[in-house]
Order: structure tokens, then sequence, then C-alpha cells
């Protein structure tokens, strides 16, 4: 009986060191291009670029945001027909960015800021994001994004 508890602790604890390994070539790979896909959305988002945002959105995404509200799609590039309003979004930053693959999903969390200037003002905002790609036909697109806020601290 030790012995069969003695082999199920060296399992798990190579299961262990295994789930650590550090990411192979491709995984690395893969990772820099979806962190670049990550910068190129924040630029198309200044250029306010409806093409980039058709292309690399898939049909089923779906945004949310942090009070809960949703955006498909077809309203997500529809807004971009708009004026910008009052504010107009002249920086986007995105950094602290980690992905997981999962063969042709991914998962990539990070953190944005971003500078939108009025006539007479400039308001900086920082959020937390995750969002979910599909590898379809040799190109990642995005399926579902989640983003929230992070708060100022109190003074």
């Amino acid at each position: 009986m030790r012995v069969i508890w003695m082999a199920a602790i060296f399992l798990l604890l190579s299961m262990a060191v295994a789930a650590q390994r550090p990411p192979s070539k491709e995984e690395g790979k893969v990772a820099a291009e979806l962190m670049q896909l990550e910068l190129d959305i924040g630029q198309a988002n200044i250029r306010r670029d409806k093409a980039f945002f058709e292309r690399v959105e898939a049909d089923e995404f779906i945004f949310t945001d942090s009070s809960g509200g949703i955006t498909t799609k077809a309203q997500d590039v529809a807004s971009l027909d708009n004026s910008p309003g009052e504010f107009s979004l002249v920086s986007y930053v995105a950094d602290e960015m980690k992905v997981n693959v999962y063969g042709d999903t991914a998962v990539v969390t990070g953190r944005v800021t971003t500078v939108s200037k009025g006539k007479d003002r400039e308001i900086t905002n920082r959020s937390r994001f995750t969002d979910v790609f599909v590898k379809r036909n040799g190109r990642w697109q995005i399926v579902a994004g989640h983003s929230s806020r992070i708060r100022d601290p109190q003074k």
C-alpha cells in the first residue's frame, strides 16, 4: 500500500512540474502575435478603423463592459460611423499582458491606459481586460472581450 501512495505522490509532483514548464517556442510566437494584435486593436481604436474591426472581430463577438452592458460586433462596428462625441481617443497603451494558449483558442489578459481629449480637458482611464481569440483560416479573431475599470485610489 505504501508503494501505491508513493507512486501517486510522485505522479502528482511530476504533473505539477510539467504544468510549470516554460512556454514552447511556438507558444511564445503565438503570444507575441496576440500581444501585437492587442496593440493593433489600440491603434485601430484611435483611428476608428472600421475595416480593421470588421476583420478582427468574429461574427459572434460580444464585449461585456464593467457595468454589465454588452455590445455585439454589429453594434461595435456601426458605432464607428458615429461622431466620437465631445472627447477623442488620443492614446491607447496596453501593457501587463499575459497570453494563455489552448490550441486554436487563446486568452489574453492585461491592462489598458487610455487618454481622451476634449476641447478644454483630458481624461485618463485605466482598465483590466480579458480577450478570447480563436484561430480561424490561419488568423486570430476575437470572439469575446471584457473590460473592468481600475478605480483611482481614494484620497
